[in-house]
């Protein structure tokens, strides 16, 4: 039995996902070390070359964004001819469009580095794709092309061999470039030039297209990725009940997770910098080092997937890390639900359940809350500009209620008012207790007050109201309102109150020192009774916040213009 705890990181080493998963690393040199200084090691190994073969594509491709493409060119020169399609595969294309300057751009770096290189490059490249720069908006003759009746606003080239000719719009974007390519393709292979250039006589641009996004789509599938149109599925919702049962009573017959081929690496770019949670970092320290790896490999898979399934553009390499954090996020809180937090379990677990039943675990707790908030929001008026239950729950209740919900910030910190995925599950338990409570005090005013947003906001002593006082207004104001009306005249109202109703209510509500009086507890008593927990709790926050403001202040001083918060109040 291997030791569990080989290659586990030193606890001054960086706890982030690569170490945790026992990757393997660039050499120590290159730790923390510039682009440029990580280039001229790279450039000084002793065999470059089979390096930068041994790098699964992805890594490549994210080693050279980490040095700066334009500085990184003369990897190319070691680049494998697979590599040097798959760059392409990654970096030119915009979901299902290849983007005929980002083409160009690698196409230039490889001349930078040598003509060699460059002719290697276009021989890796596919032939639909070499047949579609010459049928996008592009024409390919025969050799019996008279360049006199070519028209005025097109340019005409030969091809080397002198067989054929390509008419081309003078302002489109290949029009200067289109000799230097012709060159190439026939230097490159003189026989596969013809055939390509044969076919785009004949064929037509939309069959040309469909080819190129098929193979592409098996090629980046290949280097990890899904297509855009198909990484969706990973946001798929699962029933995370009945897998916490099974893995309570099954987990034992579940297969090992195993290693998904995304290629030999020297450093996981992917995971590298993603600090997991405490939970996830505790039970992936507890695997043994084929465990790591293969969960390292399968998480990696994941990021790559939900990566896809965000942007649907692997060349932007800037969101791959908060893919990463919002992948890992959802796979703490799955982990920590089907092991009931328990670590030694949850290591268990990393071992039998796939890294992406994990997300979609964590994920379907998340979507769950994240329903409940968009029904409470639609119920309480947020579409009208309404705000009513107060910092932070409305925002609590905002970032839930998003197409992907985030937690936000100054729920756990209050000096933060930022949104981060969801990412351990005591937060969503306690967003949970936020969003149960306020749907039992909307309930109550719902049931018990009759209240509506159209019904109150929609009357006419209400409807003139400024979209920044309707923002102003909290379900505590509504409460204090209605409290003032029974008091007052012993009915049920959200009319707004002038100035001698406000000073009426004070000298009825409270005692000479300030107290709530009798009179008010028993107001509140009756419209209170018998309700939830929540609803007691609410009602005697409002109360109390009204004892603190105004209770000792002289009634005929209580002045509308300062009690907004408190009331609804007449102009």
């Amino acid at each position: 039995m291997s030791d569990p705890t080989s290659n586990v990181p030193s606890p001054t080493a960086p706890l982030d996902l690569a170490a945790l998963a026992g990757r393997r690393h660039l050499p120590a040199e290159l730790r923390g070390a510039s682009g440029l200084k990580k280039l001229d090691h790279l450039l000084e190994l002793a065999a470059t070359s089979d390096f930068v073969a041994e790098l699964a594509t992805e890594e490549l491709f994210l080693l050279m964004h980490d040095i700066g493409k334009r500085d990184a060119f003369p990897l190319l020169a070691h680049a494998t001819d697979e590599q040097l399609l798959g760059l392409v595969d990654l970096d030119a294309w915009q979901k299902d469009e290849l983007v005929v300057a980002r083409w160009t751009e690698w196409l230039d770096l490889a001349l930078e580095v040598s003509t060699e290189t460059a002719l290697r490059f276009v021989n890796a490249q596919d032939e639909e794709t070499l047949e579609w720069l010459f049928i996008n908006d592009v024409t390919v003759h025969g050799r019996d092309l008279e360049p006199s009746d070519v028209p005025d606003e097109l340019h005409a080239y030969q091809t080397p061999d002198g067989l054929y000719w390509v008419t081309i719009h003078q302002d489109h974007e290949l029009a200067d470039r289109v000799p230097q390519i012709l060159k190439l393709m026939w230097a490159a292979d003189i026989d596969r030039a013809r055939l390509i250039f044969e076919q785009a006589r004949f064929d037509l641009p939309s069959s040309v297209e469909e080819y190129m996004l098929k193979f592409r789509s098996g090629r980046i599938r290949d280097l990890g990725f899904e297509p855009a149109s198909e990484a969706h599925a990973v946001f798929a919702r699962l029933d995370p009940r009945a897998l916490r049962s099974e893995v309570r009573s099954q987990l034992a017959e579940r297969p090992r997770v195993g290693g998904v081929d995304v290629g030999r690496v020297s450093e996981d770019l992917v995971l590298r910098g993603v600090t997991p949670p405490t939970f996830l970092g505790e039970a992936l320290a507890g695997l043994d080092a084929s465990g790591r790896a293969a969960f390292g490999e399968a998480f990696t898979f994941l990021v790559n997937r939900v990566f896809m399934a965000l942007t649907g553009d692997t060349s932007r390499v800037d969101d791959l890390p908060p893919a990463a954090r919002y992948a890992t996020a959802a796979v703490n809180i799955g982990l920590a639900y089907l092991s009931d937090e328990h670590v030694e379990t949850a290591t268990r677990v990393l071992e039998r359940v796939w890294p992406v039943e994990l997300f979609q675990a964590g994920l379907s707790l998340v979507l769950e809350l994240g329903e409940r908030a968009r029904r409470l929001e639609r119920r309480a008026g947020v579409a009208r500009g309404l705000a009513l239950f107060g910092t932070p729950s409305d925002e609590l209740l905002h970032g839930l209620a998003l197409v992907r919900p985030l937690l936000y910030g100054g729920f756990v910190d209050q000096a933060r008012v930022d949104y981060e995925p969801f990412a351990k599950l005591s937060d969503l338990s306690r967003a949970e207790l936020v969003v149960a409570d306020a749907e039992t005090v909307l309930g109550f005013f719902e049931d018990q007050l009759g209240f509506t947003p159209a019904r109150v906001f929609d009357a006419p002593a209400l409807a003139s109201l400024g979209d920044d006082a309707r923002r102003r207004i909290r379900l505590a104001t509504l409460l204090r309102t209605a409290l003032a009306q029974l008091l007052l005249v012993d009915e049920l109202r959200f009319e707004p109150l002038s100035k001698d109703d406000l000073g009426a209510f004070a000298r009825a509500a409270f005692t000479k020192d300030g107290q709530v009086s009798p009179l008010l507890e028993g107001v509140v008593a009756r419209l209170t009774a018998e309700v939830p927990d929540a609803v007691q709790t609410f009602a005697r926050q409002a109360v109390d916040e009204l004892a603190r403001t105004i209770g000792g202040v002289q009634p005929d001083d209580v002045d509308p213009r300062f009690t907004g918060d408190l009331f609804l109040t007449q102009a």
